[in-house]
């Protein structure tokens, strides 16, 4: 969208004040989703999508893919409300901000196995299940999470059908 909203500042400044403002808005929302004021930034940002469908005259390829974007950012913040991190809380904490770390992990563990030159690949689940762990060990969860109980059998399921241990079916 910044992207986008930058290129239309420029290239359309002399025909319309409405795309800087649009342009400043975005980057209000994104510094506001960055501190963790994200019920703010989803009410700047549904005011921006009506100001952007309102100045949409024709049909400009630009505005409509602004539109589309920030529609699909919206219902992406929606859906994700308790997940969005507070980096600017983060980073006055003295904590980890950036990704490099699990990028590394992910162009050194799996990228190499994903070749299709290799003899022996891993499945995508496989993949996604050691990036998993490997995301858990980075964060420092793995020992907890490793501590932690299995998830038990649903009680719904018939008896006939449920899991016994190992030393049960011997006996």
């Amino acid at each position: 969208m910044q992207q986008i909203a930058d290129h239309m500042a420029r290239s359309r400044s002399g025909l319309s004040e409405a795309f800087p403002a649009i342009d400043r808005d975005i980057r209000a929302v994104k510094w506001r989703l960055w501190h963790g004021r994200v019920d703010r930034a989803i009410t700047d940002l549904e005011q921006l999508l009506e100001r952007v469908k309102a100045s949409q005259g024709g049909n400009e390829f630009s505005m409509a893919r602004l539109q589309s974007l920030g529609l699909q950012l919206l219902s992406y913040i929606r859906s994700h409300l308790g997940a969005i991190v507070n980096y600017g809380k983060r980073y006055q904490a003295g904590l980890h901000v950036a990704t490099t770390l699990a990028e590394s992990a992910v162009n050194s563990l799996v990228g190499k196995r994903m070749v299709k030159t290799q003899q022996m690949r891993w499945s995508l689940r496989g993949a996604r299940m050691l990036m998993r762990v490997r995301t858990a060990d980075l964060n420092g969860e793995l020992p907890n999470r490793l501590r932690a109980p299995f998830l038990q059998p649903e009680s719904k399921v018939p008896p006939l059908f449920k899991p016994k241990p190992p030393l049960l079916r011997a006996a």
